[in-house]
Parts: C-alpha cells; sequence; structure tokens
C-alpha cells in the first residue's frame, strides 16, 4: 500500500470541544487535570500509527515549516504536524485538544484528505 493509500484510510477529525478531568490539587499544590477525548479522536490516533503515518524526524522536519499555511503545505508536511501533535500530547497534556477546539486538526486532517485523493 502506497502513502497515499495509508492516508486516505486516516479519518477526518473534526473540529470538538474537549471534556477535561483530574483538577484535584496534590500536597505539593499543583493540580493535574487532563483531556478527555473522544472515541472517534483516539481511533484516529491509533489509526495514525497503525497505518505507520508519523515521521520519525518530526523535530527536525517541523523546525523548517516555521509559521507555514496548513494551505500551503504539501502531505509530508501535514503528516510531520500530525505527528508533532501527537508526540507532543505526551509532554503537554491538552496539545491535541486545543488543535480540536481551533480547528487546526480538522484542517490539517482535510488538507491531507485533498491532497491524497486520486
Amino acid at each position: 500500500m502506497t502513502i497515499d493509500e495509508r492516508c486516505r484510510k486516516l479519518p477526518v477529525v473534526k473540529s470538538q470541544k474537549c471534556s477535561w478531568k483530574g483538577g484535584e490539587r496534590r500536597n505539593d499544590g499543583a493540580t493535574l487535570s487532563y483531556p478527555v477525548y473522544s472515541d472517534g479522536v483516539r481511533d484516529w490516533i491509533r489509526a495514525f500509527y497503525e497505518l505507520e503515518l508519523a515521521d520519525q524526524n518530526y523535530v527536525e522536519h517541523y523546525q523548517n515549516l516555521h509559521d507555514k499555511k496548513i494551505a500551503e503545505m504539501n502531505r509530508d508536511e501535514i503528516l510531520t504536524c500530525m505527528t508533532a501533535l501527537i508526540r507532543g500530547e505526551r509532554f503537554c497534556d491538552g496539545l491535541i485538544a486545543s488543535a480540536l477546539e481551533d480547528g487546526s486538526l480538522e484542517e490539517l486532517s482535510e488538507r491531507l484528505n485533498s491532497l491524497t485523493r486520486p
């Protein structure tokens, strides 16, 4: 299966508001909360990995994107951004939630879909 075929199998993610859980204050004063993603978002993340779409050099590639508009990105640049979002969530709870809420993840998904259509 080609990379374009794999990209076409990735569902388009729609913008949405995410709820948060937690928020309990620890003894050291920190408050820990985390976003609760819908089944669709969790399925999208799982599919992204199963389809082997992750950019293994996303840190280096992401630095080269600067402030490029999504509408001007090619397929590989979009995959770089998606990889950065998914991997970045490990270090910053809510990174994907922000992209869902501001519409940028939906825009990335739709752009990828339009670029890889036959």
